[in-house]
């Protein structure tokens, strides 16, 4: 028996606009930074010394990311 309540269609949805919504800003935040180092408005040497620190972070977060979905799911 089932004790969880089940999430309904209009939570799923909201859910899922909310994770394109992050996705859609994160991606839009990387191509500014992009146009900005090639345009040399941020010195390469700069962004390549946070650029190693950054994909660190995105890795900790996307692991994070998957834990979290993966123990919410039982």
């Amino acid at each position: 028996m089932n004790l969880e309540p089940q999430k309904t269609t209009s939570e799923i949805r909201a859910q899922s606009g909310v994770a394109r919504l992050l996705a859609s800003l994160a991606i839009l935040v990387l191509a500014a930074i992009t146009i900005l180092v090639v345009l040399e408005v941020i010195p390469r040497s700069a962004f390549s010394e946070m650029a190693g620190k950054a994909a660190m972070i995105a890795g900790v977060c996307v692991v994070s990311v998957l834990a979290i979905g993966l123990l919410s799911k039982r």
